[in-house]
């Protein structure tokens, strides 16, 4: 461990400027990149490849890498590092950093959790551009400190490769489509996929009709499944005006519950319909969301085709 802490070290520069951290990262043949995304970095020894999430696990000590890449521009998605809203997500911040990491403005948060009555530290490196934040999840039991040194030493031998084209099918392990019922691949983010009527994210049509699909990342004991999916509905980012339908569904021989609502947008008040299908799989979940303010028979109708579309790799 100690070896590849070392080696780690001689792979990335850490000059003082002005009291703020400028890292310059060169890519060697020991970075590894993440598949469909546009970094590379060396993981710490005894970390593999993470079969839930993009990024790097080490199963035995419960230890692990977690990259997501987040439609946004920094500058913005900056704004929400504070000290209140990491502890709203349960994180208790110890030490918050400002660094440049080749040239792009970056955030190190330290922080710590509690998860499945276990204490972990986590380092969440974030940095960026206008037109997209790359995020690196770090975590670790708190009593492992020497994995912790790994973990960080690690995720601060980033390389950002703002101009690499990527495959982003080739991060989810399964397939859809959308394409035949007139909706285009707009972005991926970890493990999900986002469609829309014209291909962008944020649409510029008036027709906001959206399907989503993501995979859950890490294994989560579920009782109740028709219960969750309710819940898991109720905290998307709109009203919930009437449950209209709920009903037990099985797609490539995974079972789950279909939920047809119909929403109101909180800051537009405009009316909307909602279709949800989440699959149960091995304490994992799919979730698909399809999501229209025009046409809703019709395009609930099209959320059906898409979702029954859906096959595992």
């Amino acid at each position: 461990m100690r070896i590849n802490l070392i080696l780690m070290f001689c792979f990335f520069q850490v000059s003082t400027v002005f009291g703020q951290k400028s890292i310059t990262n060169e890519l060697t043949a020991e970075h590894i990149s993440i598949a469909g995304t546009k970094i590379s970095l060396i993981p710490p020894q005894g970390f593999t490849k993470a079969s839930d999430f993009l990024g790097f696990q080490q199963e035995p000590s419960g230890s692990s890498i977690m990259l997501l890449d987040i439609p946004g521009p920094f500058s913005e998605t900056s704004k929400g590092f504070s000290k209140e809203n990491f502890l709203s997500q349960g994180v208790q911040v110890q030490k918050i950093e400002n660094l440049t990491i080749n040239g792009l403005p970056a955030i190190l948060v330290t922080g710590e959790q509690n998860a499945y009555g276990n204490e972990y530290i986590k380092f969440v490196l974030s940095f960026g551009t206008e037109k997209e934040t790359i995020m690196i999840n770090g975590a670790y039991p708190k009593n492992l400190k020497e994995i912790g040194k790994e973990i960080k030493s690690a995720i601060l031998t980033t390389y950002y490769e703002p101009d690499k084209v990527i495959n982003p099918f080739e991060t989810v392990d399964y397939m859809i489509n959308a394409d035949e019922y007139g909706l285009k691949y707009a972005k991926s983010m970890s493990l999900s996929l986002l469609f829309t009527v014209d291909g962008l994210m944020p649409s510029q049509s008036d027709d906001k009709t959206t399907f989503l699909v993501a995979k859950s990342f890490s294994k989560v004991p579920i009782v109740d499944t028709e219960l969750f999916s309710i819940n898991r509905l109720k905290k998307m980012p709109f009203e919930i005006e009437n449950i209209e339908s709920t009903k037990e569904i099985s797609i490539d021989g995974i079972s789950g519950y279909e939920i047809i609502a119909l929403t109101i947008e909180k800051k537009t008040a405009e009316k909307g319909k909602v279709y949800q299908v989440i699959l149960f799989s091995d304490s994992l979940y799919y979730i698909m969301l399809g999501t229209t303010n025009r046409e809703f028979e019709k395009n609930i109708e099209k959320f059906k085709s898409i979702a029954h579309s859906f096959e595992r790799k």
